[in-house]
């Protein structure tokens, strides 16, 4: 299999965090792209949406969380779990690797904070890429 990217459209949600970023209120259904509003910019946003494990998947194939952003996210979380640092960045490009954590029926998070910044952090595009 060559490299392909299943885009993760929407719909997405999005939902306020505590200090512990752990989600807080309603979730509102939203669309990408998605920019961080200025009310939010301290506490921070978590986008989340679901998605089906793509058919012929091995062991051998490597499967990465990829996201198109203006900064990278405070964190990125696959089924409810952390997931490690992105290694390297390429044209607001965030890479996360997510082999062997996929499940029939997944859950990403990212969650945008941004006190610093002076312009708020959006969100344009994510998707799962698979290399084979």
């Amino acid at each position: 299999m060559k490299n392909h990217r299943i885009r993760l459209a929407g719909p997405w949600e999005s939902q306020s965090v505590d200090i512990h970023q752990q989600p807080v209120g309603e979730a509102i259904r939203c669309q990408l792209p998605f920019t961080l509003p200025e009310s939010q910019r301290e506490s921070g946003v978590l986008l989340t949406r679901g998605f089906h494990c793509p058919t012929g998947i091995d062991d051998t194939t490597t499967l990465r969380i990829v996201v198109q952003a203006s900064e990278c996210p405070s964190a990125v979380r696959i089924n409810g779990t952390h997931i490690a640092e992105c290694p390297a960045r390429l044209d607001a490009e965030f890479a996360f690797e997510v082999s062997g954590q996929i499940t029939e029926f997944n859950q990403l998070g990212v969650l945008f904070r941004s006190a610093e910044c002076e312009s708020p952090p959006t969100l344009n595009i994510a998707w799962l890429e698979i290399r084979g």
